[in-house]
């Protein structure tokens, strides 16, 4: 069987991680830091999870551990400049449910933002 090809390259990666960074800024997109008043901080930023959905959206991954697998594949790119060790694919899980992303059911925010993923 033959191996699947990239469909992204990671300068792709690079610049839309920047690029939606850059916009999440300039709209001033709150960026919680716990869950809820008195929850626990969270590790890793809203926005670092809300770019893992849109990278599962562009690749077309159909599963949470699939959707692990390529942010662990990725994750130096990901999370570059961070210091993150990398996040848990339990963790994952439930912070993508958290903002509504589901595969096969992505969060409503992707195509509002990159309507050429649909």
């Amino acid at each position: 069987m033959a191996t699947k090809s990239n469909k992204i390259s990671k300068q792709w990666i690079r610049e839309t991680r920047n690029d939606f960074r850059a916009f999440l800024d300039e709209t001033d997109f709150p960026d919680p830091e716990r869950l809820g008043e008195r929850g626990p901080k969270f590790k890793y930023p809203e926005w670092l999870i809300m770019f893992i959905a849109i990278l599962s959206v562009k690749l077309k991954i159909k599963s949470y551990v699939q959707i692990h697998k390529m942010a662990m594949r990725y994750w130096e790119i990901i999370a570059e400049d961070m210091d993150l060790s990398p996040i848990s694919e339990r963790q994952l899980r439930f912070r993508l449910k958290k903002i509504r992303h589901f595969p096969g059911k992505p969060a409503a925010f992707i195509f509002q933002l990159f309507p050429e993923l649909e």
